[in-house]
């Protein structure tokens, strides 16, 4: 019985290490999507109401 449990643990302590080094990807993936979509949102912004205020037209 005690061997099932130890190898239960180190089976999780796997997962969770394998978890562990795929995250910094993804987040890294999202932290630059997001940085680009608020770039892209403040300058279409900026955009607008220079726009409306100045009468570019």
């Amino acid at each position: 019985m005690s061997k099932k449990n130890k190898t239960k643990k180190t089976n999780t302590k796997n997962v969770q290490k394998v978890d562990e080094t795929q995250q910094p990807e993804k987040s890294n993936t999202l932290i630059f999507s997001g940085i680009l979509l608020a770039m892209s949102s403040i300058g279409l912004l900026i955009f607008v109401l220079s726009d409306k205020v100045f009468h570019l037209s």
